[in-house]
């Protein structure tokens, strides 16, 4: 079994806890201060599209982080749901594929993995 991820409540946490942290990381990111350049480029377009620029940034900052969390915790709650099913019925399901499918099927709800790039 080497070399294969083993699916079990615990690494499941474990994930849970890597994604927040790169939630961590991504809100954490400093947008610069824009205010400067806009000042030099005064009467240019390129002066608002500047602005623009800078709030949209830091929004999406923002909403990055929020969908990291919301991926942290639908890992955690699925490991807390199988490890009380199998609490109350061991061994009525098995950890890996319904894991797996818990969590994918609430990822493709939330729409991270729906198609990234433009289809034909």
């Amino acid at each position: 079994m080497s070399g294969r991820l083993k699916i079990t409540p615990e690494n499941v946490r474990a994930g849970a806890d890597r994604i927040s942290a790169e939630n961590t990381t991504v809100t954490g990111v400093d947008v610069p201060d824009a205010t400067a350049a806009m000042a030099g480029l005064t009467g240019f377009k390129t002066a608002a599209t500047l602005a623009d620029a800078h709030d949209a940034t830091k929004s999406s900052f923002k909403v990055v982080g929020g969908r990291y969390e919301r991926m942290a915790q639908l890992c955690r709650d699925t490991a807390n749901t199988f490890e009380l099913a199998d609490l109350i019925a061991p061994g009525l399901v098995s950890a890996s594929p319904w894991m797996s499918k818990k969590i994918g099927d609430g990822l493709t709800a939330m729409g991270d993995l729906n198609r990234t790039t433009p289809g034909p």
